[in-house]
């Protein structure tokens, strides 16, 4: 029985501490133990099939590819391949596609890259900051907003973005779509031979406690991180239901 969940936490991740909190509460009375893991650990054989998941949050994908490069990501999709799951959150989701295309209208910001992992055909592209009204990519709430996301079967549920992708492929089924007049993918799942692939684009994890962290109105982004914890709080019930649909796709 695979009895672990493995989340990544090394150079270039953002602040994982809701996720693990989210996961250990789900998991914790379904005999799954939630741990940290890090570049040196997959290179050396973590993941093995004790394994149920591993989860690559929000960050940076440059960083992630200078530790994961060859033997790194070798490794993750050698454990995909026999039977586990990776789930890309936010910069998660972007490093697991072929071809990462960020902020290509902004010259400094502007990623243009392949990283290796390939766990997805296609494109990974963001960010959507002219469709939601916000700043390009910033670690600030300016480039955050609290959107909605749409499932297949009609289900709308609030989640946080922060500059996810939204995704061109044709090998992964789409199950949810960001609420927009131009319906972009934000959530799509694969087979990757005996495992499967995760990716979302929002951060389901991050709760009106997450969103209320650190409130105080000395912030430069107080306003508008105000507004987020505020419309997380409205729709909280719901952004926890998503949290449980999403860990019923494995």
């Amino acid at each position: 029985m695979r009895s672990k969940i493995l989340i990544y936490r090394d150079y270039g991740c953002a602040d994982v501490s809701s996720l693990y909190a989210e996961l250990t509460s789900y998991f914790q009375d379904k005999g799954i133990r939630v741990d940290f893991t890090d570049a040196a650990e997959i290179k050396n054989g973590v993941l093995n099939r004790d394994v149920k998941a591993f989860f690559l949050g929000g960050g940076a994908g440059t960083p992630y590819m200078q530790k994961l490069a060859g033997r790194g990501n070798e490794a993750v999709r050698r454990y995909v391949s026999e039977g586990g799951v990776y789930f890309g959150i936010c910069a998660g989701a972007y490093y697991a596609c072929r071809e990462i295309l960020f902020e290509q209208d902004i010259p400094a910001l502007c990623i243009e890259s392949r990283c290796g992992l390939n766990l997805v055909e296609g494109q990974a592209k963001g960010t959507l900051y002219k469709e939601y009204g916000l700043l390009p990519y910033a670690l600030t709430s300016f480039s955050a907003k609290v959107v909605s996301i749409r499932f297949k079967d009609g289900e709308v549920y609030p989640a946080l973005y922060h500059g996810g992708p939204f995704f061109q492929t044709g090998d992964a089924e789409i199950l949810a779509c960001y609420n927009l007049p131009d319906a972009k993918p934000a959530i799509i799942k694969k087979s990757f031979e005996k495992g499967k692939v995760i990716l979302s684009g929002v951060h389901f994890e991050d709760g009106v406690q997450t969103l209320s962290r650190g409130m105080h109105d000395q912030r430069c982004d107080y306003e508008a991180a105000r507004k987020n914890a505020e419309d997380m709080a409205a729709g909280e019930n719901r952004r926890r239901e998503l949290f449980c649909r999403m860990m019923k796709m494995f």
